[in-house]
């Protein structure tokens, strides 16, 4: 008997994700995804889709699929809920898997954690404080042909 939350056949579950059949039972061999079966047919849950479509979608952008293991691994391992994967915002380059999770940036292969910071915003800042603050003045440097702006002394 199938539980009420693995409902989605593997013909839907293919046209959903993008995965193929090989790939699907080679995931469910390794242990990625656990759908129910019953009897010769394999039915997967609402949560399972979305892992399958980020996985398929990682592998589509070039990270290996061992990259990718080693990530959702990583990810199980830090954070408190059974499935991580299926809550977060993660982007790939092809070679990393970054991961926003409230906020923080992190890599989800190395675990090396990301800080994050608008240069555009210190940029305006910036202008803001030269508007307001007469302290803070340009000064064009006549060797380098460069504008400094100097910070007052505390």
């Amino acid at each position: 008997m199938v539980k009420m939350n693995k409902i989605y056949s593997t013909n839907l579950v293919q046209k959903l994700t993008g995965a193929t059949i090989n790939q699907l039972k080679y995931w469910v061999r390794i242990n990625l995804v656990s759908p129910e079966r019953d009897g010769k047919f394999s039915f997967y849950s609402f949560k399972d889709i979305v892992k399958l479509r980020v996985l398929v979608s990682l592998r589509k952008k070039g990270l290996s699929l061992q990259q990718v293991r080693k990530g959702i691994k990583n990810l199980t391992m830090m954070l408190p809920d059974e499935e991580p994967i299926t809550r977060l915002i993660i982007y790939t380059d092809g070679m990393d898997m970054i991961v926003v999770e409230k906020g923080k940036y992190f890599n989800a292969i190395t675990r090396q954690q990301y800080i994050q910071f608008d240069t555009e915003q210190i940029g305006a800042e910036i202008i803001e404080l030269q508007k307001t603050d007469s302290t803070f003045t340009k000064v064009k440097d006549n060797f380098e042909n460069k504008k400094v702006i100097p910070f007052p002394y505390i």
